[in-house]
């Protein structure tokens, strides 16, 4: 029987990194997806803020969420770094990503998605003005790390790489020029890397649910 139980919906959205934490893992896991209206709707008043993702741990109880339901997972799996100053450092990209993907969510699921107009206004915001400064902290981390061609932090995989392979998925669609991946080039192989790891092609060919857009 599996010691830890994911209840989101199915889609990517903010269960993929801990999804995909559990396949590189190995760990097995019960990926509980809901798919109707009426199945989250009986279960919503059970939820510790009325909200998914929530990860039931045998014998520990309920963890809500999703950013703490990652480091969480991502200690368990012993993907959170080898060093106090490694998991500095993830934290610190872990709070990076999140936060551009704040800035960039409503491009996907906000009122613009009706506008094209509006939609390529906020495109350019993005890709011009407001993530530049984020893909600036993540690049020049990952040079900093033996020249780019290893891991965001330190010599082996964590949270920080995971993180930034389910988010690159959404980020590389606002890139139409091509603009990112000439300048950050070390950061896109990084993530063809991350999405190339067998246990994640698996895990994706398993679920056909990748979040690409």
């Amino acid at each position: 029987m599996a010691k830890y139980t994911l209840t989101y919906f199915d889609t990517p959205g903010r269960a993929q990194v801990t999804r995909y934490l559990f396949a590189v893992a190995g760990v097995e896991f019960v990926d509980k997806r809901l798919n109707d209206e009426a199945s989250w709707l009986a279960m919503k008043a059970s939820t510790p803020l009325g909200q998914l993702p929530i990860l039931d741990v045998a014998g520990r109880g309920r963890i809500c969420q999703s950013s703490c339901i990652e480091r969480f997972v991502a200690k368990e799996c012993g993907l959170y770094g080898s060093t106090d100053a490694d998991v500095l450092l993830v934290d610190q990209i872990h709070t990076t990503i999140s936060e551009a993907g704040d800035l960039i969510t409503p491009y996907f699921f906000g009122d613009v998605v009706e506008d094209e107009e509006a939609r390529e206004v906020l495109r350019l915001l993005l890709v011009q003005h407001k993530l530049p400064v984020y893909f600036d902290f993540l690049n020049c981390t990952l040079l900093a790390n033996g020249g780019g061609d290893g891991y965001l932090v330190g010599s082996k995989l964590t949270l920080a790489d995971v993180y930034w392979g389910s988010a690159f998925q959404y980020a590389k669609s606002l890139d139409q020029d091509g603009e990112w991946s000439v300048k950050y080039p070390k950061l896109y192989a990084l993530a063809d890397r991350i999405l190339a790891l067998p246990a994640i092609v698996e895990f994706n060919k398993l679920t056909d649910n990748t979040g690409d857009q």
